[in-house]
Order: structure tokens, then C-alpha cells, then sequence
């Protein structure tokens, strides 16, 4: 009875849990009534099947259990749509009921011990990993789901000339850019619709003149609102020069801007972020990433989407919650809270982010602004985007192993003014990354469950309710992903495109959260701006762990196949490992993306000048371009 209760549970529970999305998907967009008919279809056909194969009463029993469960548990989430409550409650219950009828099967099954302890290897990371999936799950889902929002995310429009603009220093730093890129993004600056403000160029450690002396003579021209300072020798990446450009800040500036080198401000960005700091509790405003000149390239504008979930969708959640991040460029900050904070980290890799706690921690608030105010450029190459995604993966790890004290309860705390929601979604940006290394662990270990299971010679059929759970987990989280997509504006195409991009990205995400959990030394390395041309089959050296990991699996399936272990149960992991290995092929697949997309670069284009530079031996040197 008690195996028939879980097993009813679990194919309930993934059953509305599949109807609820559909509930979901009819929110904003024409085809509401074929959406919600598909999410009448699926739950009736749920009760019907679970009936038939369970009884009737035991079927009614766990669907009146689950209704109530769910209505209780979204009878707190007001601000949800009602499709909203159901979607995340039903999946709750999804993952409970999985986690429940996983342990009984287990340890009900007629296998050798062998088998069965490589099963249970992975529940604890599962355990230790729950609760920060289920606050990036929240994350995820609340963009689609919620009714009403309470905190702002939209500008506050300058509507009067005479209101006291507090004084901006805007702060872009520089190292070894194309001279023409940094030329355009300085012109930007330039037009900004703002009264009270200083540029200062902080260019560091570029060691080739011919590229860093035509940006000094081009801020001369641009007049004595610009200011640029060229050092050598300085340590700290770019956090390093944001602080060596703090010394330069004129005394008047109360708040401090960061726009990248490659990035195109809008006229009206500081005139739309400065009103928030009429508060004297606000710490910094935050506006997306962004990017342009994408369209012409497949690779680019899957990259593009890609970005663009995070910043559409978790930004947003996390922001109605006074816990969005700083991300580098395209922010504004208040001086006092940045230089009270002890200024940029010159020791993480994420300087941006990191900045964030310290802030929220004496007790500042920020705002997330849902528009774009800049637009840069995405990386022309599969390494390129790779590098980057390290950067951002290794460094939340870092942060969470410096201020660990602030964010976990216990005797070692230390007393700070984050709120409780700060904490738990501070520390989900910490080591979210690290709980997907630990889901990683379960390729090797469906490995070694096949090769127990083909050893002993054990033979288990495949569950129908597990089977149906697997199901209903690929069909909801690809339709999830689409429905993100769709709120924000991508296609079906670019949404694909989206998916399979964040997809090659999985094991470099993997890899730098393990390296930065194990203290790995790792250098800051920018975004390169210069064009590249092709490098053919070379350019596959970027991915020969992937390519690597994906001969492993294909191997794996393979043998498992032919020793006849590709049915019942054997046959899901043997399948599971095949998928995988398609997984991790998404990212040679991205090179050559990237490299057919190069073919219509220029060879000689402008922004490919010195793009080889040979370095020189570093020497403090300081030149400055322009007086107060």
C-alpha cells in the first residue's frame, strides 16, 4: 500500500505539474483557450491513468492530498497568478514525491549491494543541493509567474531642468582596446543628457602606445569634462584601475558610473538612474547587460538570448527582493557606499558582483532597472564567450568564501545589516554553480550503475512512474525555457538557439566552480574587442575537454549496448548517457558556429590593428591627457 501511495504520488504530481505549466504558457499570448484545453486534457488524463492503474480511491485520496497541499502553500503567494501558485507548488510536490518514491525504490529492489551504494551515492548532494535549487527555481519561475510587483524596475524620467542633479563621475576602464571601439564609446558619453559630469578614461597596463594615445588625444578633443590617465605596472585587472580611478574622481562627485569600453550609452542614462538617489539609502542602480551588432551572426545572436535570460529574468526576481547584483558596466553608485564598502575587490574575479554584498551589508538598498541604457559586443569567438562564462562562474565562489561569516547563521556570523532574503539569494549566487558540479558527479555514477548492473547480470524493468517523472522533467523545463524566451521577446528559433548555447557552456560553468570550491588559482581575463579571422580546425583546441568527455560517454553507451544492458532500467541510463554526450557536443558545435560566422569578418577591419601585441616589461608609468 505504502509503494502504491508513493508511486501514485509521484505520477500525480508530475502529472499536474505538466498541466499547470500549460496554465502558465496561456498567460500572455493569443492561444490562451488550445493552452488552458491542453492543461484540462493533461489533468483529466492524469486521474483517468493513475485510476486505472492505482484504484480509484487511492488515485482520489493522493489528488485530494496534493490539491490541499497546493492550496495551502499558495494561499500565502498572493502576489502569484493563480497559474503561478500551482505551477511551483505542484512542483514542489513534484520533487518531494520524486525524492521519496527515489529512496523507497532503491532500497526495495533486488540488486547487489554494489549496485544499490552507487545508487544512494548521489542523495546527498541532492539533499545538500535542494534548497538552493529550489531558490533558483523561485528565480526562474517568478518573471512568468507574478501578478504584482512591489518594488520599482522601471526609470524615474528627469522631467524638470531645475532639480539638483547630484555631480557623476563616469569611470571607463581599459586595457589593450581597439583604439576606435573606446573612440565611439567616449563619443556616447559625450551626449549624455546630463549637466553634472566627469568621464575618466582609467587605461591600464596597455604596454602598445598605438593604442592607447589615440583614446588620450581624442578625450583633449572632446574637452575638459574628459579625462584620461594611462598606467603601467598597476596590479588588480580592472579592479585595480576602478580604484585608481576613485583617486582621480573630482571632490563634487557623489555618485560613481561604470560603463565598459566597448559600450554604447543611451542620452538618457544617468538622467534615468540618478532619481533613485534622492534616497539616501540607495546604494547603486544597476541596468542590464546588454549588446548590438549581433543580428548578422547565428553564433552572436545565440549568445545574445543566452545573456539575456539573466538579466530579463533572475535579475528582476532578485531585485524585488532588494538583492540584485552590480554586473560590471552600465551601474550607477553612490560614492559614500562604495569607498565606506573598501572599494573594488582586486582579489575576486567577479569584483562586480562581490561589491553588491558589502553594500546590502551596511545596510544600502539598490534598484535593478528592466531597460537598457548601453549595448557592448559579444565575444566573435566559442573561447572568448568561454572565458567569460568562467569568470562569472569562479568568482560568486570566491565571494562566497570571503563573506561566508555574513551570510550563513551560527555562532561564526558576523552581524551585518543584510535581510534574510539578501542572505539566501546572495548565497544561491555563491554556490548555485557548485551544486551543479555535484549534479555533474551523476554522469560517472550512471557509468558505474551500468557497468554494476551488466557485472551482476541484474535486469530491472523500467518503472512506469519514473519513466513518466523523466518525462514530465524534460517536457516542463524545455517549455520553461521557451516561455522565459518568449516574455522577453525571442522566437522559437532564437530561443532553441538560446538553450543550445547555455547548454555549451556547461562544462567550462562545471570547471571554474569546482577550481574556485578547491582554491585553484585563477588570473582576470577581459573580453577580447579585436576582430578575429578564422582558425579553422584549430579553434576546436577550445573545446578538447568537451569533445573529450563526449568520446567518454558515447564509449560508455556504446559497450553498455552491446553487453545487452540497453534495456529496462540500464536502458534509461544508457540513453541518459547518450543525451549527455549530445549535451556537451553543443559546444563544438558553437566553435563552429562561430567560425563559419568569421568568415564575413574583414581581415583588415579597423579593430584589428595590434591585435597581436608583443608585451613589454611593466614599469609604473602615469600619463594624464587632461587637467581639471
Amino acid at each position: 500500500m505504502f509503494a502504491s501511495a508513493l508511486s501514485a504520488a509521484l505520477f500525480v504530481s508530475a502529472g499536474y505539474f505538466t498541466s499547470a505549466v500549460a496554465l502558465v504558457a496561456a498567460r500572455g499570448t493569443r492561444w490562451i483557450l488550445p493552452w488552458r484545453a491542453a492543461a484540462l486534457v493533461l489533468a483529466a488524463a492524469t486521474v483517468v491513468t493513475a485510476s486505472l492503474r492505482y484504484g480509484a480511491g487511492l488515485a482520489l485520496c493522493v489528488t485530494g492530498a496534493l490539491v490541499v497541499a497546493a492550496t495551502l502553500a499558495g494561499s500565502r503567494a498572493v502576489d502569484l497568478t493563480i497559474a503561478g501558485r500551482a505551477a511551483l507548488t505542484s512542483q514542489a510536490l513534484f520533487a518531494v514525491s520524486l525524492l521519496a518514491w527515489g529512496a523507497h525504490y532503491i532500497v526495495t529492489i533486488d540488486v547487489s549491494v554494489m549496485t544499490r551504494s552507487l545508487m544512494f551515492l548521489a542523495a546527498p548532494l541532492a539533499l545538500i543541493s535542494l534548497p538552493l535549487v529550489a531558490v533558483r527555481t523561485y528565480e526562474d519561475w517568478e518573471v512568468l509567474c507574478r501578478a504584482r510587483w512591489h518594488r520599482p524596475h522601471v526609470a524615474l524620467e528627469l522631467v524638470s531642468e531645475t532639480w539638483h542633479q547630484p555631480w557623476v563621475s563616469v569611470h571607463v576602464p581599459t586595457h589593450a582596446e581597439p583604439p576606435a571601439v573606446v573612440i565611439e564609446t567616449l563619443n556616447r558619453l559625450a551626449k549624455l543628457r546630463y549637466r553634472q559630469y566627469e568621464v575618466i578614461v582609467l587605461d591600464n597596463n596597455t604596454t602598445d602606445p598605438a593604442l592607447w594615445q589615440p583614446v588620450a588625444e581624442h578625450c583633449r578633443r572632446l574637452g575638459e569634462r574628459f579625462h584620461f590617465h594611462h598606467v603601467e605596472g598597476l596590479e588588480g585587472a580592472k579592479a585595480g584601475a576602478l580604484n585608481l580611478a576613485l583617486e582621480y574622481t573630482d571632490p563634487r562627485a557623489e555618485l560613481v558610473a561604470i560603463v565598459d569600453a566597448d559600450y554604447h550609452a543611451e542620452p538618457n542614462f544617468l538622467s534615468n538612474c540618478t532619481p533613485f538617489f534622492d534616497d539616501r539609502q540607495m546604494g547603486f542602480v544597476q541596468t542590464p547587460h546588454a549588446y548590438r551588432n549581433w543580428s548578422g551572426s547565428v553564433f552572436q545572436r545565440m549568445c545574445n538570448w543566452e545573456y539575456t535570460y539573466f538579466y530579463k529574468n533572475t535579475m528582476v526576481s532578485l531585485n524585488e527582493r532588494n538583492a540584485a547584483i552590480t554586473v560590471g558596466t552600465m551601474c550607477v553608485i553612490r560614492r559614500e557606499a562604495l569607498e565606506r564598502a573598501g572599494g573594488w575587490a582586486e582579489w575576486c574575479l567577479t569584483e562586480d558582483s562581490e561589491l553588491a554584498v558589502r553594500i546590502h551589508a551596511l545596510g544600502y538598498s539598490s534598484i535593478y532597472l528592466d531597460e537598457v541604457y548601453g549595448r557592448g559586443l559579444i565575444p566573435a569567438t566559442f573561447e572568448g564567450y568561454r572565458k567569460q562564462r568562467f569568470r562569472w562562474s569562479y568568482g560568486p565562489v570566491q565571494e562566497f568564501q570571503r563573506h561566508w561569516r555574513l551570510l550563513v547563521p551560527g555562532r561564526g556570523r558576523v552581524s551585518s545589516k543584510l535581510s534574510v532574503a539578501q542572505r539566501v539569494h546572495h548565497i544561491t549566487h555563491g554556490l548555485y554553480g557548485i551544486s551543479l558540479a555535484a549534479a555533474a558527479t551523476s554522469i560517472p555514477l550512471m557509468v558505474a550503475v551500468v557497468a554494476s548492473m551488466s557485472w551482476h547480470g541484474e535486469h530491472l524493468g523500467l518503472p512506469f512512474e519514473l519513466w513518466a517523472a523523466v518525462t514530465a522533467g524534460m517536457i516542463t523545463n524545455y517549455l520553461h525555457r521557451y516561455l522565459v524566451y518568449r516574455h522577453i521577446g525571442a522566437t522559437l528559433a532564437e530561443s532553441v538557439g538560446a538553450v543550445v548555447a547555455g547548454m555549451a557552456l556547461g562544462v567550462v560553468i562545471v570547471t571554474a566552480n569546482m577550481k574556485a570550491f578547491l582554491r585553484r588559482p585563477a588570473t582576470w581575463q577581459r573580453t577580447d574587442k579585436f576582430g578575429r579571422q578564422r582558425r579553422g580546425w584549430r579553434a576546436m583546441r577550445a573545446v578538447r575537454v568537451e569533445l573529450t568527455i563526449a568520446a567518454v560517454l558515447i564509449a560508455a553507451a556504446t559497450i553498455a549496448g552491446f553487453a545487452g544492458s540497453a534495456t529496462g532500467l540500464s536502458g534509461m541510463l544508457v540513453v541518459g548517457l547518450a543525451l549527455q554526450a549530445a549535451i556537451v557536443l553543443t559546444s563544438p558545435l558553437m566553435v563552429l558556429l562561430a567560425e563559419r560566422d568569421l568568415r564575413h569578418v574583414p581581415r583588415h577591419s579597423s579593430t584589428q590593428a595590434s591585435a597581436h601585441i608583443r608585451p613589454l616589461p611593466y614599469r609604473r608609468v602615469e600619463v594624464e591627457a587632461s587637467s581639471r
